[in-house]
């Protein structure tokens, strides 16, 4: 197990932007310093023992961040887009069905996050989606509440103190880059154009209902992995497979498809 870097930085930034719109500065100064604490231990942690890479180490940090964030943006939506098309789920997991997908750069409102995943409020169904597959907007700092001077001097103070020990603890940690699970994306239009969804290897749909359902023109396939598109219910009539990208499907399964496979 490896400290998902990508996915703790976004959790910084979602910090940061909880930061700066919480209504209460007290709230927020007490929660970085309960994960100063955390962090400060792991940290003596490393500098005893260089070398130092299980798994529950890892889970004393993931679990700092997580405390951190869900402490501060429990009352708060913060706004996030999605870095490219990717599912919603029902739970925080690829064992729960999927309710509806996220288009590239769609904005949405992240109200909390756990083990990697995070909850999106949007138009249409909410849901869950892999942090993997969001980033952050820009923050708009919201106008501070009346407060003491010595309470703003002890937030910046604490938040000085959160950035050099978490910069201390990544520093120590040699992680491979994270990798995307690779996923098959249906598109409605020609070209990898319009609406889309994705799915991961191993999915079975045997009836594409609704909006989908002969309306797929374009996939895009990644090495190692295969979709198969039929024109009928369960995998009847005529069927094309694809182990790569098809910019415009088999003028036999084009806008025909109600069920597919990938592998």
């Amino acid at each position: 197990m490896f400290l998902n870097l990508k996915f703790f930085k976004f959790c910084v930034i979602v910090l940061i932007n909880a930061l700066f719109s919480a209504r209460s500065f007290d709230n927020c100064l007490n929660a970085f310093i309960d994960v100063a604490m955390i962090f400060t231990s792991a940290t003596r942690k490393i500098e005893g023992n260089r070398t130092m890479k299980t798994p529950k180490f890892l889970n004393v940090i993931v679990a700092a961040t997580f405390m951190l964030v869900t402490s501060t943006i429990a009352a708060f939506a913060v706004p996030a887009t999605a870095t490219t098309g990717v599912n919603v789920r029902s739970g925080p997991g690829t064992g729960f069905g999927i309710v509806d997908t996220l288009h590239a750069g769609e904005a949405v409102n992240v109200t909390e996050c756990q083990g990697g995943w995070c909850y999106v409020e949007k138009s249409g169904p909410d849901g869950w989606v892999s942090g993997n597959y969001l980033q952050a907007a820009a923050a708009t700092p919201a106008a501070p509440a009346p407060s003491s001077a010595a309470n703003d001097a002890a937030a910046a103070a604490a938040i000085n103190v959160f950035g050099t020990i978490a910069g201390a603890v990544i520093g120590n940690i040699i992680t491979p880059p994270v990798v995307p699970t690779p996923q098959v994306c249906f598109f409605n239009g020609p070209n990898y154009s319009g609406a889309s969804f994705c799915v991961d290897a191993g999915t079975d749909n045997t009836l594409l209902a609704g909006f989908w359902n002969d309306r797929i023109s374009s996939v895009t396939v990644p090495a190692g992995s295969t979709a198969t598109v039929c024109r009928n219910p369960v995998y009847g009539g005529a069927c094309r497979t694809y182990n790569a990208d098809r910019a415009n499907l088999h003028m036999i399964v084009n806008n025909q498809v109600s069920s597919f496979q990938t592998f």
